[in-house]
């Protein structure tokens, strides 16, 4: 009876043994193909926003976007990390007294000097891999902090795959400025829409893999 104890107790050590090296082995290609790409200031990315009124439009732009969009290549939407930071105080709307006004009495850029959004997750993928040079459309979900505050944010993001393994994303949102608490912007006695209408178009590229032997 005990021999055939310690036989079963043998055979069932063997099975969970198999069991988790079988469940290594398909875990293996999906950490292979995960992958960071980095997102620098300048390299002509851009943020721009658009404020509208009846008698006055303008636009702000800045090229100081940075972060990290984390993912596997070949399912994208089974997991997604983007970070990106965008710094305000770079913001140019094209007339210096403006930018001072937006700077000091809107976005309050002392106070809270960058905006940053961070995914939380993807819905509704309309393809689960990337191929190159087709644009593919994801609805992104996640926390966008301006101004101190934060709420939630879809993001209508396209992604394109690169010949050079780059990967270019235009992401386009609306931002409502009392979501964030921030007064809504007047020139010439005319008030702007409560609504900004944000377009963020970069091109992120793979994140070097560092030597076998760890240095630098």
């Amino acid at each position: 009876m005990k021999l055939f104890f310690n036989f079963t107790s043998c055979i069932s050590r063997v099975a969970i043994g198999l069991m988790l090296a079988l469940m290594f082995a398909t875990m293996v290609p999906l950490v292979a193909l995960a992958e960071t790409y980095v997102v620098s200031p300048g390299e002509k990315n851009t943020v721009t926003f658009v404020s509208k009124a009846p008698m006055e439009t303008f636009e702000g732009v800045t090229d100081q976007i940075s972060g990290t969009i984390e993912f596997n290549r070949a399912a994208v939407s089974t997991g997604v990390t983007v970070t990106l930071s965008v710094d305000l105080a770079s913001i140019d709307t094209g007339i210096g007294k403006r930018n001072t006004h937006m700077r000091e009495r809107h976005l309050e850029t002392d106070k809270f000097p960058v905006a940053t959004f961070i995914s939380t997750s993807v819905v509704d993928p309309e393809a689960l891999d990337l191929s190159v040079g087709k644009a593919v459309n994801y609805l992104v979900v996640g926390e966008f902090d301006l101004h101190g505050v934060k709420r939630e944010q879809e993001v209508e993001v396209t992604v394109t795959l690169l010949e050079s393994g780059d990967i270019h994303v235009i992401a386009t949102f609306p931002v409502d400025l009392a979501d964030h608490e921030i007064s809504r912007p007047k020139f010439l006695f005319l008030k702007l829409n409560e609504v900004q209408v944000v377009t963020v178009d970069f091109v992120a590229h793979p994140k070097p893999s560092p030597p076998p032997d760890g240095t630098n």
